[in-house]
């Protein structure tokens, strides 16, 4: 068998040289490639629920109240809405027709029965009027009919004697009774009323309801004639002479003149039997408002006006408006539909290149790599665009406060660069989706970039409070800025060319109060929003893995329980983590990096070397060294569990994650190389010693992933080797310090993180400094020995 390598081919060859494939095979390659599809799939559906959120097939309603139309405006369709007033009109005229309910109680009329038989009883004890008592006289009184008969008979003497002659007896005056009973049947049925209970607008004037006590299913329809006492009384006359007739069979003058007299006593004691039923007229008088169909008034397109030039618009023109949108929307057909979510769909898609361009040339493209943190950018900016686009209704017109909140998450989350490209697509695209103008535009960006501009470092609450007053007057001023200028407040919109002198000259001095009330609620909503961000910074925190100032410095505290059990259980560690905090956020510094973060992160760095602290140089005192009866390799292994060790100890005290990734990073992939030598020495001086592989004493990464994280990697490196000096002086601080440095560089610590060189010497000349400043010199006093 030949012993030389079979020949490559061409193909091999040529990939051998590590060319970039042709254009056309990559983009195939691109497009086979499940992740980018999964990208695109998340992209996607922000676009859709962006577009469905904010219902962009349906032409945006563009007016508000106070608007001032520069021209004349007519229906530009045919619609009709309700008239209320003709409405109100109309109910209230069927009201008054209903027929309204009365409740008849008999009683009354009994006990008037009963009152005639005993004042009958009373006098027709007399034996002769002359000998009445002066209470027998009193009541005759209301029997006598005076002068109403003829000469002879108009004696109360004589009335008295025909009223005795007729009814003395027991069975007359039970005939009286059936009689007058009979007489009054029709009272019995339909009642009696002086005149009607209900006010005219309250029910039917002609005709009412009757029904029995108890019984309002069985009411009747009857005439207010038919019941009203005034007419009640000549009826009875009538009735009670015909029941008299049929009652008693002697029909002389005497009987004719008890039945007058009895007549009278009964037409002036007839009492009222029918009363009002409110409760049943009302709910009569409502079925009936009810039954009436709304009264509308007919709009004509191109010749009902609307509204008129030169004069804001009022809630009323608002409303008819918003109803001619409505009819004009409904009738729109699915392509003009679809063309319009088209139009939007394509905007989103220019905003997506737009950031995404930026994203992956300048900014960190991991941002588009991880589904997860691409999901989280995207759902920001849909949960962003829904909620100003809901806070922008005329109703509330708040949209400074989803704008605020935003603007400091983005800074917060994503840094100030991106977040003013972000802010800016989040305001053009509410601008579009809402309808609104360029006022509206330059307004919601003045809130949204010198939110961002000023917020700076979180270190303390009172922070978003000094943010929230200056961004409300910057705001407040570009409210009354804009509105001057277009001469349209916040709420209306602009006014269009030519109408800001109209404006000046008739409106100005209403415009100006109303730009200074909304000022004050714009700037008002900027500080609430400011105060609310301080109760949502854990939230986002919490969602985005993102650390502020603010809890940096709560996380720092000494008092915490994984440093109080570093500084017990290995307090060698615990002050190395000190002095590599204090280095670190000096280097980090130097370069724009988040200071805080190192040092914080430093004091948790090595905490997984609790779990075997005599095994770290640091901690071992005078004593033997653990490392001596074991294996380099074995060694290795306790040497490098103390980053996983410490990565589970912070999530079991739920550490963030930007700690973990410091405790995971801080040694990327380098090599633990005091054991890499000491196992190549053993095996070279084995003659059946296998070769050793670096591999096997590296630590497992990840390799640093930001600035940070190489920061932290080489304060923690320079801080254990400077303790080797036997005589620090800045010389050879600096000497150490480069060798370290360029040792990571080649060794490729640095290629994930975006380190540039610039940097990387800044870093090495803040650390030389500090480093310089621990092992600073003193002056040796006389007689002091050498230590």
């Amino acid at each position: 068998m030949n012993g030389n390598p079979s020949k490559r081919t061409r193909s091999e060859r040529a990939q051998s040289l590590g060319t970039q494939p042709p254009r056309l095979r990559q983009w195939l390659q691109d497009f086979l490639d499940l992740a980018i599809w999964t990208r695109l799939a998340i992209a996607a559906t922000a676009a859709l629920l962006m577009l469905v959120v904010c219902e962009t097939w349906k032409p945006p309603f563009a007016y508000r109240t106070g608007f001032i139309p520069p021209r004349d405006m007519v229906a530009r369709a045919d619609f009709e809405v309700p008239d209320i007033s003709g409405t109100q009109v109309a109910q209230e005229r069927k009201r008054a027709e209903v027929v309204t309910y009365y409740r008849n109680d008999s009683q009354p009329l009994n006990q008037r029965r009963e009152t005639l038989k005993n004042q009958l009883f009373l006098i027709l004890d007399a034996a002769s009027h002359e000998q009445m008592s002066p209470e027998q006289r009193k009541v005759f009184d209301d029997f006598w009919l005076g002068d109403e008969t003829s000469d002879e008979e108009s004696s109360p003497a004589a009335q008295f004697a025909a009223l005795k002659s007729t009814l003395a007896s027991d069975t007359g005056l039970t005939i009286l009774d059936s009689a007058v009973k009979l007489a009054m049947a029709e009272m019995y049925t339909n009642g009696l009323l002086q005149v009607p209970t209900h006010k005219i607008d309250e029910g039917n004037q002609r005709v009412i309801y009757v029904y029995p006590v108890g019984r309002p299913e069985a009411a009747q329809q009857i005439e207010i004639s038919a019941v009203r006492i005034a007419e009640a009384r000549e009826k009875l006359a009538s009735e009670l002479d015909d029941s008299f007739r049929s009652k008693f069979s002697e029909n002389s003058e005497q009987y004719q003149t008890a039945a007058k007299m009895v007549t009278h006593w009964l037409q002036e004691h007839l009492p009222e039997t029918l009363v009002y039923d409110d409760k049943l007229s009302e709910k009569a008088r409502e079925e009936a408002a009810q039954s009436v169909g709304a009264v509308m008034t007919p709009f004509r397109s191109g010749i009902t006006p609307i509204a008129s030039a030169g004069r804001p618009i009022t809630q009323v023109q608002l409303d008819l408006l918003r109803t001619e949108w409505e009819v004009l929307t409904s009738r729109m057909s699915w392509s003009d539909r679809l063309l319009r979510m088209g139009a939007y769909a394509g905007m989103i898609v220019a905003i997506y290149l737009l950031c995404g361009s930026y994203v992956y040339f300048v900014d960190d493209r991991h941002l588009l790599n991880d589904p997860l943190k691409l999901s989280l950018l995207l759902g920001f900016m849909v949960l962003l665009v829904a909620f100003c686009h809901w806070t922008a209704r005329e109703q509330w017109q708040a949209t400074t406060i989803p704008l605020v909140i935003g603007s400091i998450t983005a800074t917060v989350v994503y840094g100030r660069e991106l977040a003013l490209l972000l802010l800016a697509s989040v305001c053009l695209a509410v601008t579009l989706f809402n309808g609104s103008d360029l006022a509206d535009l330059v307004t919601m960006a003045a809130a949204a970039t010198s939110c961002i501009l000023l917020l700076g470092r979180l270190r303390s609450r009172t922070r978003l409070l000094y943010l929230g007053v200056s961004v409300a007057a910057i705001v407040a001023a570009t409210v009354v800025g804009v509105g001057i200028v277009t001469g349209q407040s916040l709420s209306a919109g602009n006014a269009g060319p030519g109408q800001e002198a109209l404006i000046r000259s008739t409106l100005l001095g209403d415009l100006l109060d109303t730009l200074f009330a909304e000022a004050v609620w714009v700037g008002g909503c900027v500080i609430v929003s400011c105060l609310a961000m301080t109760g949502l910074l854990p939230v986002v925190e919490r969602v985005f893995g993102v650390q502020t100032d603010l809890s940096l410095l709560e996380l720092g505290d000494a008092g915490h329980p994984l440093l109080r059990q570093l500084a017990q259980r290995a307090p060698g560690t615990y002050n190395h983590s000190i002095n590599v905090a204090s280095i670190g956020e000096a280097a980090a510094d130097a370069i724009g990096a988040n200071g805080l973060l190192v040092r914080v992160g430093a004091y948790f760095h090595d905490i997984g070397k609790m779990f075997k602290p005599n095994y770290f140089i640091e901690n071992q005192g005078q004593g033997p060294n653990q490392h001596d009866s074991l294996q380099p390799a074995m060694s290795t292994l306790v040497i490098i569990a103390h980053v996983k060790d410490g990565a589970d100890l912070a999530r079991t005290h739920h550490l963030p994650e930007p700690i973990i990734d410091f405790i995971l990073q801080h040694h990327g992939t380098t090599l633990v190389e005091y054991f890499y030598r000491e196992a190549a020495k053993r095996s070279e001086e084995d003659p059946n010693g296998e070769e050793v592989s670096d591999k096997d004493f590296r630590y497992p990464g990840p390799k640093p992933q930001t600035l940070e994280a190489a920061v932290m990697m080489l304060a923690d490196t320079v801080e254990s080797a400077s303790r080797t000096l036997v005589d620090p002086t800045p010389a050879r601080i600096k000497s150490l310090v480069d060798a370290i440095a360029m040792k990571k560089l080649s060794d490729g610590q640095f290629d994930e993180c975006g380190l540039t060189l610039m940097q990387l010497d800044r870093i090495k000349q803040s650390l030389v400094k500090s480093l310089t400043a621990i092992y600073h010199a003193r002056v040796k006093y006389p007689g002091q020995q050498s230590a």
